[in-house]
């Protein structure tokens, strides 16, 4: 089939699908204006003139090009806005105080001065304002420009423009102080002159009034409740003050010297003193609490400095060519193309090469790399290789080989580099370094809850402590509060005495669920607080109640160092309050750090799994535990000592990081700075203080006994057999299994339960050997009917 191009004339290609010949062009005429005949040459008699473009009818159409400005995402446009609204306010501010204007400027400014009056100045104020605000309006302490709000300032605008043009001319001259340029120009004349003719003086003031208040309510985005919340408070100190007044005035005045019937003049009597021996009522003032102002430490001055690894490249060129002869000699080529050295370990990244095979060159597999792990380490004599295949964002696989010797990442120099530098979250902590030497940094605000697992001596504790000395050195305890658990009674209890804690550190395994359940409840008081100022969230809160000049609520952070103890002893609440913490307290600012030594499915579960995608892993002894706690294997060939596998929240695999080191004498230096500046003023200063868990409204928490130790004499009869009562009535039978079943509770409890009915002669002995009880007292209620009456 002939091809069809814009310059071809009247041919077969020319008619359309139906069989018609194509309309008629200019071109495609001989002289005589007739379509071109069809024939041998008709191609060529059709085809136009050199030089001649092509029929208009015939051209593809051209999609029209968009603007520039139409190119630009709404988010661009607002820029752009708001950087040409600031700048017109500029120019008109140099235009309105230079002191010298051209002929341009002049009359510029007179036709401005003439429209809006002395509200010129305001519109150069308002334009600089809105245009730095939709500048910057990604700053989240900043309120955002809506639409409702910049309303609201034009709004405000003209409310102004009118107001100063009421309070500088009177109605029957307002047009000649327009002209003047004084008040508020012809606008404000112009509303001057409505509201005068329409309502009068008073209806207008009125109608001022109103619009200045819809103004503000639009700009402040309050309710008008909010607005006029404080004439309540004013109106009662007002009649307080009248009710005072009218008492004083009605009181009789005392003559100066009174004179008694008998006409003598009475003294006045002593105050009567009381004897020693006496006891006067004494009554309890509590003094008011110190304000102190807290000043975070100086990080130079509680954190000693790191040293500088050697790096030996003789040996790292050596191992890199071994790493290509062994994978070569089992078959699959690679070429080493990048070497990256880290604290603990060197990753190589080889890049595999094609073989020759009978279908052809074939690139090597990704997993034969992987399956060469062992050959690997026994040719490089390692103790452990890990194989990340690939590496996430390379074209490389990356072969994880121990270093030599280890470097010590210190603490201090992963908190004076750049990126946590520039990190200005103030729940910000150091992690260490990444294979590349790189430190990498997180904010368990952004987590916002962290599980961490590890054998014993794999540095998990130095974790959390590296994790606490990052929270005190950048919070006071204004800003952050601690719940710290510690049943190992050596990692966590030197922290006792700073006025961070909310308690001592919980070392009693029975207390800590009492410290879970005030968690609880502290996290619904403070949504109850947020429903009532309607913030979304605690910075939201806090941001409104500085505004008022109330007391910012802190952020709570519970650490508890051992989860398996828990676990162990009650295993359903511990779940069950974890995880209703951990799906709801993000907002409130309640968020947890968990460290177990035994990551089994007993232990960190499912459901505080899903709960906690942020996790840590130090090494582990097999790959089981490596699947429970990151989901896939690699945590056991880590080499212990801080070398973990840190799986942030929003990233697709873990990395592989050394972490930092913090030591005890550096840990005391800074407990001893936060001692210091508590004094005697708070009540958790004094290391061993007799205070017990964390209070609230000074009640003591106290965990509530489990229902396995629960007594007749402690409770007067189990909570559940009133209920049981009922259901065994209804049912007309009664057996352990069914109590089970229907009320969810365990084996024990069950028995316990019909073993009480059985006493009370509510149900009878078990029949036979399906342990079926037959009831015998159905009280108030009828006998179920027999199904086969």
């Amino acid at each position: 089939m002939p091809l069809k191009t814009p310059f071809s004339g009247t041919n077969k290609s020319d008619t359309n699908p139906k069989g018609k010949a194509a309309p008629p062009s200019g071109h495609a005429r001989g002289k005589s204006g007739t379509p071109s005949a069809k024939g041998k040459d008709g191609g060529k008699s059709a085809a136009p003139k050199k030089g001649k473009s092509a029929p208009a009818a015939s051209r593809p159409p051209q999609p029209a090009s968009p603007t520039w400005w139409e190119s630009l995402s709404p988010e661009r446009k607002l820029d752009v806005v708001g950087a040409a609204m600031a700048m017109i306010g500029l120019l008109l501010g140099l235009v309105l105080f230079s002191a010298e204007r051209s002929a341009i400027t002049r009359g510029m400014v007179l036709g401005l001065s003439q429209t809006f009056g002395w509200g010129i100045y305001a519109l150069l104020i308002i334009m600089i304002v809105m245009g730095v605000w939709l500048i910057l309006r990604r700053i989240e302490k900043l309120p955002p420009l809506s639409l409702e709000r910049a309303t609201g300032i034009i709004l405000f605008f003209l409310w102004l423009l009118a107001a100063m043009h009421f309070i500088v001319a009177p109605p029957e001259l307002a047009a000649q102080a327009a002209l003047d340029g004084a008040g508020g120009g012809y606008i404000g004349s112009f509303f001057e002159t409505i509201l005068f003719n329409s309502f009068g003086i008073l209806g207008s003031i009125v109608l001022l009034s109103a619009w200045l208040v819809i103004t503000v309510i639009m700009i402040f985005d309050v309710s008008i409740e909010d607005l006029f919340q404080w004439v309540g408070p004013v109106v009662a100190k007002l009649r307080e003050w009248i009710a005072t007044s009218r008492a004083r005035a009605k009181e009789p005045s005392e003559p100066e010297h009174p004179v008694a019937s008998n006409g003598f003049t009475p003294l006045k009597r002593p105050e009567p003193v009381i004897p020693a021996g006496a006891v006067a009522p004494v009554t309890t003032v509590r003094p008011p609490e110190a304000v102190i102002h807290w000043k975070l430490p100086d990080v130079k001055e509680i954190l000693d400095t790191g040293s500088a690894p050697s790096v030996n490249e003789e040996f790292m060129e050596q191992r890199s060519r071994l790493i290509q002869e062994t994978l070569a000699s089992f078959g699959a080529p690679v070429q080493v193309v990048e070497i990256n050295r880290g604290p603990t370990i060197t990753q190589f990244g080889v890049e595999p090469l094609y073989v020759e095979t009978r279908s052809g060159r074939m690139k090597v597999r990704v997993n034969k790399i992987a399956s060469l792990a062992d050959d690997l380490a026994l040719a490089l004599a390692a103790p452990r290789i890990r194989i990340q295949a690939p590496v996430p964002g390379h074209s490389y696989v990356g072969i994880e080989v121990p270093n030599e010797e280890m470097t010590l990442v210190a603490l201090r120099e992963i908190i004076e580099s750049e990126p946590f530098q520039r990190n200005k979250n103030p729940l910000k902590f150091a992690l260490g370094k990444d294979v590349t030497g790189n430190p990498i940094t997180s904010s368990i605000e952004n987590m916002p809850h962290l599980l961490i697992a590890g054998t014993t001596g794999s540095g998990k504790s130095v974790c959390v402590n590296a994790i606490l000395t990052c929270f005190l050195l950048h919070n006071t305890p204004d800003d952050l509060r601690l719940i710290l658990v510690d049943p190992k009674r050596v990692e966590l209890t030197g922290y006792n005495g700073i006025p961070h804690l909310l308690s001592p550190v919980v070392v009693e395994i029975d207390r800590v669920i009492g410290a879970l359940q005030w968690m609880t409840r502290e996290m619904d008081k403070r949504y109850h607080m947020f429903a009532q100022v309607g913030a979304r969230n605690i910075n939201d809160y806090n941001a409104r109640t500085k505004l008022q000049g109330g007391k910012k609520i802190p952020v709570l952070v519970i650490v508890i160092d051992e989860l398996a103890d828990l676990m162990m002893i009650a295993p359903g609440e511990t779940e069950q309050t974890i995880t209703r913490l951990a799906q709801l307290a993000r907002a409130t600012g309640i968020h947890m750090i968990l460290a177990t030594q035994r990551p089994s499915v007993d232990v960190v579960t499912g459901l505080i799994k899903a709960n906690f995608p942020a996790r840590i892993a130090f090494a582990v002894a097999s790959n089981t535990d490596s699947r429970v706690i990151l989901d896939q294997p690699g945590a056991e060939r880590l080499l212990g000592r801080g070398d973990m596998l840190f799986q942030a929240p929003d990233a697709p695999s873990a990395a592989r990081l050394q972490g930092v080191f913090v030591s005890d004498h550096e840990i005391q230096r800074l407990v001893e700075f936060w001692r210091t500046q508590a004094g005697g003023t708070s009540s958790y200063a004094v290391p061993g203080a007799p205070v017990d868990l964390p209070r609230s409204d000074n009640v003591l928490l106290k965990q509530t006994a489990m229902f396995e130790d629960m007594t007749p004499a402690d409770t007067g009869g189990d909570p559940l057999l009133p209920e049981a009562i009922d259901l065994v009535r209804k049912e007309g039978r009664a057996s352990v299994s069914m109590l089970q079943r229907r009320m969810r509770i365990g084996y024990t409890r069950a028995a316990r339960i019909v073993d009480m009915m059985e006493d009370k002669g509510i149900v009878g002995p078990p029949e036979g050997t399906t342990q079926m009880r037959q009831v015998l007292d159905y009280g108030p209620t009828r006998p179920p009917k027999d199904d086969g009456a």
